[in-house]
């Protein structure tokens, strides 16, 4: 084949090429549509119409954003695990450790009202309209911050007496409350990153698709999941700031790669309400 192919006889391709109605060249997925196949009778007998096409293209393009969910759900994951250990490690008082973890929903229950009521309408009186890939930006790097927070308590409860970096069951002299900033990061986080995330899923999906970009999007929590099995060998003492602090770096690194992919989604978008 490699000798003979300068003798071979090479086609002229066919130039056929799809536009949109506005002139540009269209999506790869728009050759797939009925309507601008070449051969029709292949466009008879295939089992999808254009309008098809049309909401699987939208389906992946909400999917594509869901991508940069999992070390999300690796920061978000640490309210339950070590955080709470980290608790344990702290003067709790008269209060178990593991009650530390709900101050993250009486955060919640604080902060959507006042986002809801007051944050957001504000903002759109002031002419600024945050939409959806912002705001889950917003909210990756609050859980970035989140966990740098926690990096620095960690650093303090090292540095507490008396059992510095290794207290095992025992308790350092440092207060817990000391802790509470890193629940309001995470409930804020979760306001912009995963409230905005299931809003995304479900209007951003065709009618008869919904159900299935809100799997997707849930299953990202299984990514962050796999994702803290790798941090396993760090998540004890005295690695415990190493793993708060990589988780911050991946997360804060990620939301800026998350923006760059995506912004442009904001702008068609008020593209898109503005010729409504």
């Amino acid at each position: 084949m490699v000798t003979g192919f300068k003798q071979s006889r090479k086609a002229k391709k066919a130039g056929h090429v799809i536009t949109r109605e506005d002139g540009k060249k269209a999506s790869w997925m728009d050759y797939a549509k009925p309507s601008n196949m070449i051969d029709s009778e292949a466009s008879e007998v295939v089992p999808w119409n254009d309008n098809f096409v049309d909401e699987l293209h939208r389906t992946l393009r909400a999917c594509k954003v869901f991508l940069f969910f999992p070390v999300y759900w690796l920061c978000y994951g640490q309210i339950t695990n070590n955080l709470v250990s980290q608790a344990g490690e702290m003067n709790t008082g008269s209060v178990p450790n593991d009650i530390m973890q709900n101050i993250d929903p009486l955060f919640l229950i604080v902060f959507i009202p006042i986002f809801d009521k007051v944050f957001y309408p504000g903002l759109r009186r002031c002419g600024v309209v945050i939409g959806p890939v912002t705001r889950i930006f917003i909210g990756f790097l609050l859980a970035a911050i989140a966990m740098a927070y926690a990096a620095i308590v960690q650093h303090l409860i090292y540095t507490s007496g008396p059992y510095y970096d290794n207290p095992g069951s025992n308790h350092n002299d440092i207060s817990a409350a000391i802790q509470i900033p890193a629940y309001a990061f995470i409930a804020c986080s979760e306001i912009f990153a995963s409230i905005t995330g299931l809003e995304y899923a479900y209007t951003r999906a065709p009618q008869n698709m919904k159900s299935i970009v809100m799997s997707i999007f849930l299953f990202t929590n299984c990514g962050g999941a796999i994702l803290a099995f790798a941090f396993n060998p760090i998540s004890a003492d005295p690695k415990l700031v190493e793993n708060f602090a990589i988780a911050s770096g991946l997360m804060g690194g990620f939301a800026f790669l998350f923006f760059t992919c995506f912004f442009k989604y904001d702008r068609k978008d008020r593209m898109a309400n503005k010729n409504r």
